[in-house]
């Protein structure tokens, strides 16, 4: 979401750290974690390596929103899972952090993925989804040859921007009847739920065809078989996979969404 870049970059930064010029770096001269290819893309030239050891910070913000952020439409994506997946634009590029979204939700590449990505992200919880997308990412990393230098150290960011994005997108346990929700704030995704919890107890309970829970996971049902037979038809076992997780996850919200409401006895 919109105001979480501050907080998401600061995040990031905290693992780039400043300049550096590692020999064993494929990303070569890099400051705040911008390399020299990407400077020069963000200022249309070529750029020496003294450029970047004298890059501002002011500079490599405006760099890492418009090249990073905006490219995996951040300020649109759930609070906790946007700076998870911004991290991994900035480690990976954007490209990646997008597929690897798209993976774990079970959203085939094509026509509409964008609205069906929005739908599938809409219909699980964050915490789930930014837990699958640390264990998507960390498998990636540990294919590469680098691994084995930085392994270490990429691991621990990983698990570290997860935690953070974890923290970000916990719903509170406690409900205010007076109307509002205390103690950590909720995503708006998660603010539904809440509610209705809210008013089960206070004897107002939103019909079950009412949800928007529901109308969400039918989307996602209806996009992932979609992309399941695609992915069936293609032979990418791996996108079927994905697709056929994200049904049984909108089926899932369904039931969840039923039990809810239903009365117990």
């Amino acid at each position: 979401m919109r105001a979480n870049f501050d907080a998401a970059l600061a995040l990031t930064l905290r693992w780039e750290g400043g300049y550096s010029d590692n020999p064993a770096d494929p990303g070569g001269a890099t400051n705040f974690g911008v390399t020299r290819a990407t400077l020069a893309h963000a200022r249309g030239r070529a750029v020496s390596k003294a450029e970047v050891r004298a890059l501002t910070k002011a500079e490599a913000a405006a760099i890492y929103r418009q090249l990073y952020w905006d490219k995996i439409v951040g300020d649109s994506l759930p609070s906790g899972l946007d700076g998870a997946v911004f991290d991994c634009a900035v480690n990976s590029g954007p490209a990646r952090a997008l597929a690897y979204l798209r993976q774990v939700v079970g959203v085939a590449p094509g026509l509409r993925a964008q609205e069906r990505l929005v739908a599938a992200l809409a219909a699980l919880p964050a915490d789930e989804i930014i837990r699958r997308y640390t264990k998507a990412r960390l498998a990636f990393l540990e294919r590469l040859k680098a691994f084995r230098i930085f392994g270490r150290g990429w691991k621990a960011r990983v698990l570290a921007v997860e935690a953070a994005a974890l923290s970000l997108a916990a719903p509170s346990s406690a409900v205010a009847l007076g109307g509002g929700v205390t103690g950590v704030p909720v995503h708006p995704q998660q603010q539904g739920v809440i509610m209705e919890t809210a008013g089960k107890n206070m004897g107002e309970t939103k019909p079950f065809y009412a949800s928007q829970t529901v109308w969400s996971a039918l989307a996602v049902i209806g996009s992932s078989a979609c992309g399941g037979v695609l992915a069936w038809r293609t032979g990418n076992i791996g996108a079927f996979g994905s697709a056929l997780t994200a049904l049984l996850g909108g089926i899932n919200a369904i039931v969840g969404r039923y039990r809810a409401v239903a009365k117990i006895g």
